[in-house]
């Protein structure tokens, strides 16, 4: 793991991450919101945050940058989108994805 602090990413194996992901158009337009929570599976620079999707168990890659992902307060969070309550997660985090003309989420 080159770019990735090995400790921070040993600590975050087995913990839970909510994450938000928004996909903007090429003018900044704000096209999809998604949102996904896991139990963390591995960390690597090849594919990045790989999570057990709480939904379904199948996996969801996420940026391996580790600093984006922040302590969440303890408590129930609940995911709009999948109609899913995760009570005292370990990590959120948000990301927005910016597509090339011509794409779509």
């Amino acid at each position: 793991m080159t770019g990735i602090d090995p400790a921070k990413a040993r600590a975050m194996i087995g913990k839970t991450v909510l994450a938000g992901m928004t996909y903007l158009d090429a003018q900044g337009n704000a096209l999809e919101h998604r949102q996904m929570a896991g139990q963390v599976l591995r960390i690597n620079d090849e594919e990045g945050v790989v999570l057990a999707s709480a939904m379904d168990g199948e996996e969801v890659f996420l940026p391996p940058t580790l600093d984006h992902y922040t302590p969440a307060a303890p408590g129930d969070y609940t995911l709009r989108s999948m109609a899913l309550t995760i009570s005292d997660p370990d990590y959120l985090c948000t990301w927005d994805v910016h597509l090339a003309p011509g794409n779509d989420p």
